[in-house]
């Protein structure tokens, strides 16, 4: 397998049986030898996987700080794997979000046959869900602080591509609406109310709000989580502001990613279910629509309606021209129909509304004015004139959604031999 991975090694392992291993099979090795350079190769270049030496025994001190960094590693990476080395498999592990742990005198084979499962496990995520994501890293972002009396907590190098708002007082309604992400301290003692407010506004749904706390805040903090406030995260305000920089950043960064995903995803849904030329629902979409709806009930209605003599139209004006007058015809059809209505482009020219909870004399009211407002006017100096069928339910009894389409099409096609431009109705 031909990928890159980061080896960090701050604690200076003996990791070269690993290195060898990994290069002998074509894979190409950064390394870091400090935090910094960790953080900043993962937030700037393309890993596939991120092995980690685990330290073998940890002071107070030095166990805060790793398991500080590796918090904002988890977050920079991702989906990309983080795999701790160790030098034995007795050697005592911290519980963290580690996807697999590798003693560096294993075997060439099973070294990577663990290392390419999560790879290809991460390249899978990649190329259906985030393939084609970019964020453009010269944006700049926005970060707003809430109850702080000061700003030391933030390293001074955030501050050359994002704008820091203060908020002293709450609530404050100007510099939330375009912000990334909230910062807020837990001793105020309008924090939890400040956050849950936050949350609860729609605009704020998926931001990150982050909770500050100290050595002063076991209360506070226990009492956020037992009220579930809505925070995304607690960062210690005594922690390393080069670590704080990083994990805000990568907040930051997945709350874009995550706008990013809903764009593109609403966009296909859109693409999914709507026709592109006539901007209303298409055929695949009405035919799964149909899978859960598969009677008509009484005080019901089918209406199919087909465009006269489309075919001469399109040979003669052209396929733009014909697309505009199919456009043309499902504004007029939206005009007309109720909000809660169904319409869906059928066939090439042909289209079918489904209404509820509707009597014979609306549903023949409205399929009128559709066909006379469309009958009655030139599109373009050219006539455009529809057919329309409609079935009617009014009976208790009930019909298959298939049979009532095919009653309102045969009786959409008595309208069109007739000469067109006219309503025929069943029921």
């Amino acid at each position: 397998m031909v990928a890159r991975a980061l080896v960090i090694n701050e604690d200076k392992l003996n990791v070269s049986p690993i290195s060898s291993k990994l290069q002998d099979c074509h894979y190409s090795l950064l390394f870091a030898k400090s935090i910094e350079d960790s953080l900043r190769i993962v937030g700037t270049q393309l890993v596939d996987a991120v092995f980690l030496s685990i330290p073998n025994d940890f002071s107070m001190k030095s166990s805060k700080f790793f398991l500080d960094f590796f918090d904002v590693l988890r977050q920079l990476c991702g989906v990309i794997p983080i795999i701790g080395l160790v030098e034995s498999e007795k050697q005592p592990i911290p519980v963290l979000k580690f996807e697999d742990i590798i003693p560096i005198d294993s075997t060439k084979e099973n070294l990577l046959e663990r290392v390419e499962i999560l790879i290809k496990m991460k390249n899978m995520f990649d190329e259906n869900l985030v393939g084609n994501m970019c964020l453009d890293n010269g944006d700049t972002q926005k970060i707003v602080t809430i109850f702080h009396d000061n700003l030391d907590f933030l390293h001074e190098s955030i501050l050359s591509n994002t704008e820091v708002v203060m908020l002293r007082t709450w609530p404050v309604m100007d510099h939330i609406s375009d912000s990334d992400i909230f910062v807020i301290n837990i001793n105020h003692t309008q924090a939890n109310e400040c956050c849950a407010n936050l949350r609860l506004k729609k605009i704020n749904k998926y931001k990150p709000i982050i909770l500050t706390f100290d050595k002063y805040s076991g209360d506070k903090v226990k009492q956020a989580a037992e009220q579930k406030i809505g925070y995304t995260a607690l960062m210690d305000l005594e922690s390393d502001p080069l670590i704080m920089k990083y994990r805000l950043n990568s907040f930051i960064r997945y709350k874009k990613l995550y706008e990013s995903f809903c764009k593109k995803l609403k966009k296909s849904l859109y693409l999914s279910t709507i026709d592109s030329i006539t901007e209303v629902y298409n055929r695949s979409f009405f035919d799964d629509y149909l899978k859960n709806k598969e009677r008509i009930l009484s005080n019901s209605a089918v209406v199919m309606l087909d465009v006269d003599k489309f075919k001469q139209i399109n040979d003669k004006f052209g396929h733009s021209f014909a697309d505009s007058m199919l456009r043309h015809v499902s504004e007029t059809i939206k005009k007309y129909i109720r909000s809660y209505d169904i319409v869906a482009r059928y066939g090439g020219d042909e289209f079918v509304i489904l209404m509820n909870d509707v009597n014979k004399s609306i549903a023949e009211d409205i399929a009128h004015r559709i066909q006379q407002k469309i009958g009655n006017s030139l599109f373009h100096n050219a006539q455009c004139t529809v057919s329309v069928g409609v079935c009617c339910m009014q009976s208790e009894e009930s019909i298959s959604m298939y049979e009532a389409i095919s009653i309102a099409d045969e009786f959409m096609y008595i309208a069109k031999q007739s000469g067109g431009n006219a309503v025929k109705i069943c029921g």
